[in-house]
């Protein structure tokens, strides 16, 4: 008896001292770590292969940096004001530029006519766009690739508040009004490389355009509670499909007119492969093992999950096992499925499992050929033969 009052000791201990991140979605901070007024914090976390952000505060005072380092052991530090996925902004002599933070380039932004209202880039940091409006009314873009100004587009007649929305590959789409009088709407679409690839009359209410790979089409999206998404290209409106409940466009299938969408009911996630060639729904699955995607890649073979499950242990620490607050455990899984046939074709899982947290900041970030996993504290570089082959952990 006294022994097994000593393991129940035990483990109500360890829900209590063993750090764990909490679940996804949960406040943070909700409870403090030490007695009294913070003094001193300070945080570091990836975002981005090879390149760390630190944030260091002293009462209401901190600073911000974000290091690069390379495989030999080189670093490079510099402070900055702000920071994104694809680029951080920094300040050099009074002056603001932008860095990009997958890529090594630097740009000052031109001193335009009009106000600058936005600035945006892909992940990977090819693409940068800087939006801005030369007289009221009017809305233009600088589209810089891999650093270098590619293109300025426009000015054209601003769309309600619509602006610029950059996919994946670079390629853009925006609404914008067809002429000063405004009465006839237009989705214009450029490719990767920042050129005008079309424009075309749609229909009035749109709202945010989504760009094709190489801009040869967009999916318009619906107003505020329809579900119905209308393809257009060069010819003009093609064709439209309704895509419910609570439909989402996760991304694109490179190369192709195939775009994966999310819907959910009750927060039960379930994903659907559109083509918009022939205005098909090619498949319908759930989220795999029922669970909660952290991440999602688009390859040309696969779309692979990063997702939490539930964890169903053993009988000392199984799904009865809560810390404070109800909290639940999950273990992080990987499921690579079909582009085909939305089957699964491996899977890989954590071996033990943990309380998932917003501060992970979890997403998949491709480079080229290179595809990672990021995370606060980690980043790993995920092979397609170790999927197709079931080496490191994948198993079919």
């Amino acid at each position: 008896m006294k022994s097994k009052v000593l393991v129940i000791k035990l483990l109500f201990l360890a829900a209590i001292v063993i750090p764990h991140p909490g679940i996804a979605g949960e406040p943070l901070g909700a409870m403090p770590d030490l007695p009294g007024v913070s003094i001193g914090r300070a945080n570091a976390y990836w975002i981005a292969p090879y390149v760390k952000i630190s944030e260091v505060g002293f009462g209401e005072k901190g600073t911000t940096t974000a290091t690069w380092f390379t495989d030999d052991g080189g670093e490079r530090t510099i402070g900055v004001v702000d920071f994104q996925p694809g680029f951080v902004t920094a300040r050099e002599n009074d002056q603001e530029v932008i860095l990009g933070v997958n890529e090594a380039w630097r740009i000052v932004l031109p001193k335009n006519p009009g106000p600058a209202d936005y600035i945006t880039s892909t992940s990977d940091s090819r693409t940068f766009v800087y939006q801005f409006h030369p007289e009221p009314g009017q809305i233009a873009l600088d589209v810089y690739v891999h650093g270098r100004l590619a293109k300025t587009s426009g000015p054209f007649f601003q769309y309600n508040a619509e602006g610029v929305k950059l996919s994946k590959d670079g390629s853009a789409a925006m609404l914008i009004w067809k002429e000063a009088a405004k009465t006839t709407p237009q989705v214009m679409v450029l490719n990767s490389s920042g050129s005008l690839q079309f424009r075309a009359d749609c229909d009035d209410p749109g709202y945010s355009p989504i760009a094709a790979p190489d801009g040869v089409g967009a999916v318009l999206r619906p107003i505020a509670g329809e579900n119905t998404f209308v393809f257009y290209t060069r010819e003009g409106k093609m064709r439209s499909f309704e895509v419910s409940p609570n439909p989402r466009c996760v991304g694109w299938v490179p190369g192709t007119l195939r775009s994966l969408f999310s819907t959910n009911l009750e927060y039960k996630h379930r994903y659907h492969l559109i083509d918009w060639d022939t205005g098909k729904r090619l498949w319908d699955i759930p989220c795999p093992a029922n669970g909660h995607a952290l991440g999602i890649a688009i390859t040309s073979k696969f779309i692979i999950f990063s997702v939490a499950e539930f964890y169903n242990g053993g009988p000392w620490r199984g799904a009865s096992w809560l810390i404070h607050n109800n909290e639940r455990e999950w273990i992080r899984s990987f499921y690579a499925v079909s582009i085909d046939n939305g089957k699964v074709i491996s899977r890989w899982q954590a071996p033990f499992p943990r309380r998932l947290s917003d501060d992970d900041r979890e997403r998949f970030v491709q480079l080229g050929k290179r595809l990672y996993y990021v995370t606060s504290r980690e980043f790993v570089e995920l092979s397609e033969d170790d999927i197709i082959f079931g080496k490191s952990g994948w198993k079919h």
